[in-house]
């Protein structure tokens, strides 16, 4: 599942269809996706793992990845089948295995911008706040709650907790005020390492616990189980994470 920076940089490649009309759009969406036609792209956006493509007469496309979803710019994947390709004067864009729905209501009613971890409204307080009042959730849960820290998935979450030796089981009320306060700063500023990483092709150099055997501190085996409600993958170093 792309990542909220990931996302980011998604539509900054994209970014030279904005002012363009659609010429040519298909693919297997349920959606009435015929209704791009003709319709000029104004702005692309992004809350979280949300891709938003605003086209006149108010339409707004929401693109969800999912687990599996992904896209190409130009050159269409072999042996794919695009759930939506849009063709511009100047460029291609497809999207694949992905969520394709037309929000019906206001963006601004839809998504709080202060939970956006990428986000200029991003509210540090807020998701203070809002931890807070999840007491007894796991860490790795509040982690991966995009009502909290939109934008942070698994390899966010798995880094953040190794940076701050914290287990992804650990409860939110077993925190200590600093702790909390850490969590919620490390989400932010992690998020945007990652963009930069990502663009510069680095990323995976500098993951410390994710999908690593041995833990880089103290040498000892790394554990890899499913923990919390959302039953993700979580990497950590049970001689390090308390």
């Amino acid at each position: 599942m792309p990542e909220g920076p990931t996302l980011l940089i998604a539509s900054e490649e994209m970014s030279e269809a904005i002012s363009q009309k659609v010429k040519m759009v298909s693919g297997n969406s349920k959606e009435n996706i015929s209704l791009l036609k003709s319709r000029r792209l104004k702005e692309i956006g992004t809350w979280g793992k949300h891709l938003l493509l605003f086209f006149d007469g108010d339409l707004v496309l929401k693109i969800h990845f999912l687990m599996w979803g992904s896209y190409s710019i130009d050159k269409p994947k072999e042996k794919r089948r695009p759930r939506l390709a849009l063709v511009f004067p100047t460029t291609k864009i497809y999207f694949y295995a992905c969520s394709i729905k037309f929000l019906q209501e206001n963006v601004d009613d839809v998504y709080d911008w202060s939970a956006d971890t990428l986000s200029p409204s991003w509210n540090a307080e807020a998701a203070m706040k809002k931890i807070k009042s999840k007491p007894n959730e796991m860490v790795c849960d509040v982690l991966m709650n995009q009502q909290i820290f939109s934008g942070v998935g698994n390899i966010i979450k798995n880094e953040i907790q190794y940076i701050l030796k914290v287990r992804p089981q650990r409860k939110i009320k077993d925190l200590s005020e600093k702790k909390k306060q850490l969590l919620v700063d490390e989400a932010q500023s992690y998020s945007w390492k990652f963009y930069y990483w990502k663009k510069n092709y680095e990323l995976k150099k500098h993951w410390q616990i994710m999908r690593k055997k041995t833990c880089p501190n103290c040498n000892g085996p790394v554990t890899r189980k499913v923990t919390g409600k959302f039953e993700r993958i979580s990497f950590y170093c049970e001689r390090c994470q308390k």
